[in-house]
């Protein structure tokens, strides 16, 4: 096999593996994301919780008030009894002082109304607080986990480009240079199989003579269509004695 092809396709399946792992290491961050639903709720009922309990106090606060003015009213009307002259103007005035203090009665059950309810939001809070404790907790090892696999994959990417670097130094560099121009227009797929006279990058026939020169690996040959470099790989059993390349992956078998 020519020592040039031999190289491109090694390169190609480190890129390949490249590029696989830089996809899981920008994955992360939204993998992360996607387990925080339980803590976006739990963050959520708390503050819904929390603007109930905020409510119920002004609530509290203005009834309180209520209760402040009216037994300020009663007191008043009271004191004023012992002037009153007529017994019409004195039915009045209990009429009066006896509407307020049902007023009275009826905030003061408000009051307390309210003071239960804002029991309850007081232990709805603890409880949503403490379920947001945990599922940060949770979150926290989920992103620990994480964070602990992407930083093997970039000790992986690490390696995998100082054997690339001892690769392309070998690789004749206008040679390289039309690699990487093909690399980057095939999102990462420049060196293909060709088989059965089809080029698995964009599965196009390939003309019966030219697969038969390329069958022979000898040179660079590049698919008519979208101009990938192509490799032969000798079927087992076969009688020639080719140099097989690296199996082709599922991507490079997707068309253009």
């Amino acid at each position: 096999m020519n020592e040039q092809l031999k190289l491109l396709i090694e390169l190609q399946a480190l890129d390949s593996v490249i590029l696989s792992t830089r996809i899981k290491i920008d994955t992360i961050p939204s993998s992360i994301s996607s387990q925080e639903g339980p803590l976006r709720s739990a963050e959520a009922a708390y503050e819904n919780a929390k603007q109930k309990q905020s409510a119920l106090e002004k609530k509290k606060k203005d009834r309180e008030r209520d209760i402040e003015d009216i037994n300020e009213k009663i007191k008043k009307l009271k004191s004023r009894t012992s002037e009153v002259k007529t017994n019409k103007e004195y039915q009045a005035q209990l009429k009066e002082i006896e509407t307020a203090e049902k007023d009275l009665r009826i905030a003061e059950d408000e009051i307390l109304s309210i003071m239960e309810s804002m029991e309850e939001s007081s232990k709805l809070l603890k409880v949503e607080n403490g379920r947001i404790s945990e599922e940060r907790a949770k979150i926290g090892e989920i992103k620990k986990e994480l964070e602990k696999k992407a930083s093997i994959f970039e000790q992986e990417v690490k390696k995998l480009k100082k054997s690339r670097k001892l690769i392309v130094g070998r690789i004749e560099s206008d040679i390289y240079n039309q690699y990487v121009i093909i690399l980057k227009a095939h999102r990462g797929i420049a060196v293909v199989e060709a088989r059965d006279e089809i080029c698995l990058g964009c599965n196009i026939h390939i003309p019966p003579q030219m697969f038969v020169e390329l069958k022979k690996n000898e040179e660079i040959v590049h698919c008519p269509q979208c101009r990938r470099i192509l490799y032969y790989v000798v079927p087992e059993g076969g009688r020639e004695q080719q140099e097989a390349g690296p199996q082709k992956t599922s991507a490079a078998r997707e068309s253009d």
